[in-house]
């Protein structure tokens, strides 16, 4: 269960998706027992059950917000603004090259120079 709650993308799917989806479920399944005739059983599932599945969520939320800002604060702690952009800037000039280098590989390949001359007519 520890690693579950440290990974922010299973906190997600169990904060904002499941837990809230199970409260609701179990909100129509206590007032449905109300109106029904089973009012402690109804009650029950509103105050108590409902309840958890709210704070449940409610703190995996919180969980993956402080998450989130550790790992955010890990980034800003490992580069300065200069070393951010610089490496973003290597890996743009990387991409460009790798690009260019299929362009000219493309433009190398045998049956490359009739399809040239079957577009230009």
């Amino acid at each position: 269960m520890k690693d579950l709650t440290r990974r922010p993308e299973t906190l997600f799917l169990f904060g904002y998706m499941l837990l809230p989806l199970l409260s609701l479920v179990c909100v129509a399944a206590g007032v449905w027992s109300v109106i029904i005739g089973k009012t402690a059983l109804g009650v029950v599932l509103i105050v108590v059950v409902t309840q958890l599945f709210v704070w449940g969520s409610i703190w995996m939320i919180s969980r993956r917000t402080r998450l989130l800002k550790e790992a955010d604060g890990a980034i800003d702690a490992a580069m300065s603004d200069e070393e951010a952009i610089n490496a973003f800037n290597a890996r743009e000039a990387l991409e460009i090259e790798r690009r260019e280098a299929e362009e000219a590989a493309r433009r190398a390949a045998p049956g490359s120079a009739q399809q040239g001359s079957d577009e230009t007519k």
